[in-house]
């Protein structure tokens, strides 16, 4: 039997104050969290104490005390480590001596970063702000549009014009060194 759903609960039909109820199940929500999925003690109380916030919005509508409880705090627990990325496990000593692929491309990728940044310094202000807008922030033609309060489809162009006018002033900057 799971040690851990062993606690006492009032009989059916009893109200408790909440006092009460929080001091008898406040540790075990707590010892769950951190036993079961491994959240963090400052964390698990954290959540036991969202668990407890809940309750007492929704207390009505709880039939079953104990039940409700637990599983309120392995659903706050999942949730907690979805936020927080917990798919990537424990790094090891010999993970960290190995070469990060990342780092790899970053590498690769650096000249054309310098490139680039040349190109822009080629540019007017508005090219500029264009160019970093859509390609460094990762704007769609619709918010870029919006940011900058012109119909999308001359953002398209607006895109289209900078990029040539990048290639033309890089190329020819190129060509004269």
């Amino acid at each position: 039997m799971n040690p851990l759903i062993t606690e006492p609960v009032a009989p059916a039909g009893e109200e408790q104050p909440f006092e009460a109820i929080y001091e008898e199940h406040f540790d075990f929500l707590v010892g769950v969290a951190v036993r079961k999925f491994r959240v963090p003690d400052s964390e698990a109380e954290t959540l036991a104490h969202e668990v407890f916030l809940t309750y007492l919005r929704r207390s009505d509508e709880i039939r079953d005390l104990h039940s409700w409880l637990l599983g309120a705090i392995c659903h706050a627990s999942r949730y907690y480590w979805r936020l927080n990325d917990r798919g990537l496990e424990p790094v090891e000593a010999e993970a960290l001596e190995r070469i990060d692929p990342a780092s790899t491309r970053i590498l690769d990728s650096l000249p054309d970063q310098l490139a680039a940044r040349e190109a822009l310094e080629c540019l007017s202000p508005r090219c500029q702000e264009v160019l970093r807008l859509r390609y460094f922030e990762g704007c769609s033609i619709n918010e870029l549009a919006e940011r900058l309060g012109i119909t999308p489809k001359y953002a398209q162009k607006l895109v289209t014009k900078c990029l040539r006018r990048a290639e033309q002033r890089y190329g020819a900057k190129g060509k004269t060194k």
